[in-house]
């Protein structure tokens, strides 16, 4: 089963918020509990991005490698 892009972006940035949101409860400056979930967030779904772009990069190479094999029956 795969999730989309737009729904693995979401997931990892609610899961920090709801980190965040813990973190304030426990205490913690909410100074810090921001420039953390800033940068996570960023991190996370820079993430997310990179690990699409490598997974879009292999099937490219397979419909590459799927019509140059048809091309070359067809010689």
């Amino acid at each position: 089963m795969t999730i989309s892009h737009k729904s693995q972006y979401l997931l990892v940035t609610a899961a920090i918020l709801t980190a965040s949101v813990i973190q304030l409860v426990r205490g913690y400056k909410p100074y810090i509990v921001i420039i953390g979930a800033i940068a996570f967030i960023f991190i996370g779904n820079l993430t997310v991005y990179l690990a699409g772009s490598k997974q879009r990069a292999i099937q490219q190479q397979r419909k590459r490698d799927y019509y140059a094999g048809l091309r070359d029956t067809k010689e």
